[in-house]
């Protein structure tokens, strides 16, 4: 998803860098479907439409505002974004796209994010087409797990500048590395989700001021009615040459 003849937006640093998302897409069914149909973190106000474009609506984009905050050369540890209690109607909502392979799709300045995953024999590997995945289903025993906290890390320029350009940052691409964390309170905290308290509160399975590592995960959040899914994401910035 890419508009040519659009130019890159200049940021300095703090400045907000908006992130949106798109529909949801699978290679198995090719219909996608709206990112908020599913149960997860809303912008405060509720999701708006991004865009306007009749091309967009023709081919079923559906580019929609983000809760996710981002701003420039800013680095976010494992923030809190919110509490979702599956009913059942949502668990079996949030399991038949997993199952069915759904990717999300987001998109910074005009750009869309790629996929950073791990290959067979456990490197790491970035996909540039399709997003990321939503989830996994249990080789094992078939359960169905929501990715649900992203480590999202953006590569960014400072151009030359010129005496008819502005000096800052640009955005040249940006990738999401999703995981699976079974999150937990310090001390056995219990969130409703709602209360302000439980956005200040410290996730234990979350080391304070490190982007998380998939390898210090040491449970997956699995998706059955009852659950409390706590999304939380990273921001790592990058420079590019």
């Amino acid at each position: 998803f890419y508009m040519p003849g659009v130019h890159p937006l200049t940021f300095t640093p703090g400045d907000e860098v908006p992130m949106k998302v798109n529909a949801m897409t699978s290679i198995r069914t090719q219909l996608p479907r709206d990112y908020y149909r599913l149960p997860f973190c809303q912008p405060t106000g509720g999701p708006k439409m991004s865009s306007e474009n009749l091309g967009e609506f023709l081919t079923g984009n559906k580019v929609q505002n983000s809760p996710y905050t981002i701003n420039m050369l800013r680095e976010v540890y494992c923030q809190i974004l919110c509490q979702v209690k599956l009913d059942k109607y949502e668990a079996k909502s949030l399991k038949m796209h997993i199952q069915y392979g759904y990717h999300n799709n987001w998109i910074i300045d005009n750009l869309p994010s790629a996929s950073l995953g791990l290959s067979e024999i456990g490197q790491k590997q970035k996909h540039y087409a399709g997003g990321f995945p939503l989830g996994f289903v249990s080789s094992e025993d078939k359960s169905v797990y929501i990715y649900n906290h992203v480590k999202i890390v953006i590569d960014y320029h400072r151009p030359e500048t010129t005496s008819t350009s502005t000096s800052g940052y640009r955005v040249v691409g940006f990738a999401v590395e999703p995981m699976s964390i079974g999150h937990r309170f310090l001390g056995g905290y219990e969130w409703d989700g709602e209360s302000s308290d439980g956005y200040t509160k410290q996730v234990s399975t979350c080391t304070a001021g490190d982007h998380m590592d998939r390898n210090d995960i040491l449970t997956n959040q699995i998706v059955e009615v009852g659950e409390k899914i706590l999304y939380t994401y990273d921001v790592k910035w990058v420079e590019s040459p």
